[in-house]
């Protein structure tokens, strides 16, 4: 069996956002293109990552108004990586590394070439076997 790499599953389209615009662009660039995460930056230059929790939990939930409330102050403003030619099993384990359910993408130039979410794995891989070793990596505590 031939091992699945990053960016056989990574959403490739990267849509970012300004850490100075109000949530409520935010959240409206995240309906348009159907994710929950964006990044925050330009182009390569990413700042961190804010997603659709970040806004509803963070913000909405506390009384804020999205309309006038920045991403720079409700977004994460850590970024991790993986590279489009990782295995996907290396991606789970730093994704259960830094407990996140998201990574960016990048090629060997660091250039953004796009997401890869925990979401994509359970969703786009039809091999259950690989689906389950790699749930395993990033949920528990490999135990060599």
């Amino acid at each position: 069996m031939q091992k699945t790499v990053v960016s056989d599953l990574m959403t490739e389209k990267v849509i970012t956002v300004s850490a100075d615009d109000s949530l409520t662009v935010a959240a409206q660039k995240m309906k348009e293109t159907d994710c929950g995460v964006l990044p925050v930056g330009k182009g390569n230059d990413l700042q961190g990552m804010i997603t659709d929790r970040d806004i509803v939990i963070r913000a909405i939930a506390e009384g804020k108004d999205p309309a006038k409330e920045k991403v720079a102050d409700y977004m994460t403003d850590k970024v991790y990586a993986c590279n489009e030619d990782d295995f996907l099993e290396d991606a789970a384990d730093k994704m259960r590394g830094h407990n996140v359910s998201r990574l960016i993408v990048r090629n060997h130039e660091g250039k953004v070439t796009g997401i890869l979410s925990f979401g994509n794995i359970l969703r786009k891989n039809a091999d259950a076997d690989e689906v389950a070793k790699i749930v395993e990596r990033a949920v528990f505590k490999v135990v060599a």
